[in-house]
């Protein structure tokens, strides 16, 4: 009878170099991934697949000792969970991102202090407004058609919301009820989320924009009821992780995880949103070359030969793997390059003895399984910081290109130390 493996332990069964560091964390399995977040207020305003939870968060505070008057930084802020999640115990917190989309989403999430009674009233007038024609355009973001993602009624409806709401007077209130349109535009659609792509779908017996939008804001409503206040501070702003505005040695501490090496399009995956907010398709174009170097559509100037024994095996095998396209290597190369220059701006705004925290995940091609958290892991002590350990959180077997169970990929959390 073949022994059953167990893809954890293999994982870790590497020799050498910064694998020595590895150690199995499955309680961390599901902290994460984005699933705790589908059940929490205010957390669950807008669903972000790629994140992680709140727990991660307030364990990584808890079993690395930080002290309640630390400074949080968040340089891949997403949609503001380590943001939230600092504030809500305590914590100061300040959070970075290249969409626009996640730096909105985060900041509404985290605001406070609303009058009820006047946030109640603009719920139900937007809810009962009568429909009528608008004079908004939704931006064509070019990968995919707005008509076909659409119904005609729904598309229409969607940007006389839009309209309405952006007419309201108070800011907060103004954010909140347009959050909750844009957390329905993907359920309104005829698309769906298919890895890293967006597909047109024909779902039958789409409930109307009106019905979504009015129960997406009455239980937005009620989750602020249910959340007590906290005396942390925390705040989003639109910002590049290989060069964040800030002072040197101002921040404590880093909780983040940046774009897998997945190759997936975040400017596609949450395009039709992007559309929404934006004004024009050029803002989209730009935001896609500018995106961490992680799929094809990301463009950056600035080039790093970076010294890694481990990275230029990596690459040596992806250049022999039999595959259509030949701009893999230079994905992957363009990835660890903007990661060290990532790396190195941190190490920058951290304090002396700060710690930092990546979760990361590894990437399973044909014939290589390419160990992000170990090449971060060297990339890092290059920049000056120390690699404490490696937690492994998850693993699951690689399945592309037909391969079953043959190698175990990872998700790790990969703490790091400012350190001279």
């Amino acid at each position: 009878m073949p022994i059953k493996k167990d893809p954890f332990e293999l994982s870790i069964s590497t020799e050498g170099g910064y694998s020595e560091l590895l150690i199995k964390r499955p309680e961390y399995r599901e902290l994460v991934t984005f699933s705790q977040n589908k059940i929490l207020p205010i957390y669950n305003w807008f669903y972000y697949k790629e994140g992680f939870s709140r727990d991660l968060v307030w364990n990584l505070l808890n079993e690395l000792k930080i002290p309640k008057d630390s400074k949080i930084i968040d340089p891949f802020c997403g949609t503001g969970t380590t943001l939230l999640a600092c504030k809500q115990l305590g914590y100061n917190a300040i959070g970075f991102d290249i969409l626009p989309l996640a730096v909105f989403v985060s900041n509404t999430k985290l605001q406070s202090n609303y009058d009820m009674k006047i946030l109640k009233e603009k719920i139900s007038e937007i809810s009962s407004l009568k429909f009528g024609p608008s004079s908004l355009k939704w931006t064509q973001p070019g990968f995919i058609d707005i008509k076909k993602a659409f119904s005609r009624y729904a598309r229409n409806d969607i940007l006389f919301f839009k309209e309405k709401i952006l007419r309201v007077e108070d800011e907060k209130i103004r954010n909140f009820l347009l959050l909750g349109l844009l957390s329905i535009v993907s359920e309104a659609s005829n698309t769906k989320k298919d890895g890293g792509v967006i597909k047109i779908v024909k779902k039958r017996h789409l409930a109307p924009v009106r019905y979504l939008l009015k129960n997406r804001l009455k239980k937005m409503y009620k989750d602020l009821k249910r959340v007590p206040t906290s005396n942390g501070h925390a705040e989003a702003h639109p910002g590049d992780a290989r060069n964040l505005p800030l002072e040197g040695e101002s921040i404590d501490m880093c909780i983040t995880s940046p774009p897998y090496l997945n190759y997936v399009d975040y400017t596609k995956l949450y395009g039709l949103e992007l559309s929404l907010l934006l004004d024009n398709k050029k803002e989209l174009d730009e935001l896609r070359k500018k995106s961490i170097r992680s799929h094809i559509g990301a463009e950056y100037k600035r080039g790093k030969k970076i010294k890694s024994e481990k990275l230029r095996e990596t690459l040596d095998g992806v250049k022999e793997i039999p595959i259509t396209s030949s701009r893999v290597p230079q994905i992957v190369e363009g990835y660890f390059e903007d990661m060290y220059f990532s790396l190195e701006c941190l190490y920058r705004v951290l304090k002396e003895d700060a710690i930092a925290a990546f979760v990361v995940s590894n990437t399973c091609l044909p014939n290589i399984t390419i160990d992000v958290d170990l090449i971060l892991a060297e990339i890092s002590e290059q920049v000056g910081f120390k690699p404490r350990e490696i937690l492994v959180a998850n693993t699951r077997w690689c399945d592309v290109h037909g391969i079953r169970k043959e190698r175990p990929v990872r998700e790790s959390i990969i703490i790091l130390e400012k350190s001279t």
